[in-house]
């Protein structure tokens, strides 16, 4: 009788278990980072990962806009992504990785909407980024009153539900833009990979190349990351009650000065820039350092050339799968 019952017991334990991964989503007990059920195999981050949960992980601060909170992590290669898995996953007993490029492209979706409705739906190159930075490129007519990065969830969601897959930071993928394999590549061993999205520094022009593959050794203010993890990689020990989720709150759409947001002052002028050292991580000694924007152009996607704004017939066109990025 006793056997029977323990044995019973176990089964329901088991089944509860299983149970939480066929919900919507769950939290990551150590970090917070919410996820959201993609599809059948895959759970991917509602939001890009936060300065404070990389400071969680790493203790380092390697960003150029060092703001801390729900301000993304960025100027982060993929060696520094590699370091931020390998200890997250030791804590965690479970495997979470960068998305694939296949996923990225599940979790946008479908997106109607008019360009004039561009600084509602993301944060890009707009008016104030302008004023502050000079980048060059063509930019939205249009003003969300953050000139770099803003706090993750400061814009709408996508009608899946995730923040930011569009602007603010760029995100790596863990594949190339044309691999059809929807697996992930050695992260250490892959000489270029997939940068999705585009960030705060790029206008019409430069969204019309969403994807693009990038040196795995870059490091830039606008680059960062989100994470994904598959189902059966979760240790369902190290995730909150689901009943009670501990999630980011959207942050409030109420922009910081601008002061706040900026490296140095209002006069900086922050450039996408390149760290060609290896691709390996950022010690912690680079990390406590604040990054400097270096004057090198090559394989540069916002460049300094065509001064040019967006020309009014590009205004007025209406965009049939992403609001700036299709004619």
């Amino acid at each position: 009788m006793i056997r029977k019952i323990t044995i019973s017991v176990l089964f329901s334990l088991v089944s509860i278990k299983s149970f939480a991964f066929d919900g919507n989503g769950f939290i990551d007990s150590y970090t917070g980072i919410e996820f959201k059920k993609l599809n059948y195999r895959t759970y991917l981050a509602v939001y890009e990962v936060t300065q404070e949960q990389w400071d969680k992980v790493m203790g380092t601060a390697p960003f150029t806009f060092n703001n801390g909170g729900k301000y993304p992590a960025e100027t982060i290669s993929i060696g520094d992504i590699q370091k931020f898995l390998d200890k997250l996953n030791e804590v965690t007993k479970s495997e979470y990785r960068l998305p694939t490029v296949a996923e990225w492209k599940e979790a946008v979706g479908e997106v109607r909407t008019n360009p004039d409705e561009t600084c509602g739906y993301a944060n890009l190159y707009d008016i104030s980024s302008n004023k502050l930075n000079r980048f060059g490129n063509a930019y939205f007519e249009c003003d969300d009153k953050y000139p770099n990065t803003a706090p993750v969830g400061s814009f709408t969601p996508n009608k899946k539900g995730f923040y930011d897959l569009f602007g603010n930071v760029k995100e790596w993928c863990c594949n190339s833009e044309n691999d059809k394999t929807n697996s992930c590549a050695n992260l250490l061993g892959a000489a270029s990979l997939a940068v999705v999205g585009g960030g705060f520094s790029d206008g019409p022009k430069e969204m019309r190349k969403y994807i693009k593959d990038e040196r795995t050794s870059l490091r830039f203010a606008g680059l960062g990351f989100r994470l994904a993890i598959s189902k059966d990689k979760i240790n369902d020990n190290a995730l909150f009650d689901p009943k009670k989720p501990k999630v980011i709150n959207p942050a409030s759409t109420t922009p910081i000065n601008q002061d706040e947001n900026t490296h140095n002052s209002q006069q900086t002028v922050i450039k996408n820039y390149e760290n060609n050292v290896t691709n390996n991580p950022v010690n912690n000694t680079q990390a406590s350092q604040p990054k400097q924007p270096n004057n090198q152009q090559n394989n540069n996607p916002i460049g300094n050339s065509n001064t040019t704004t967006t020309n009014k017939k590009e205004e007025n066109r209406k965009f049939k799968f992403l609001p700036f990025l299709r004619d």
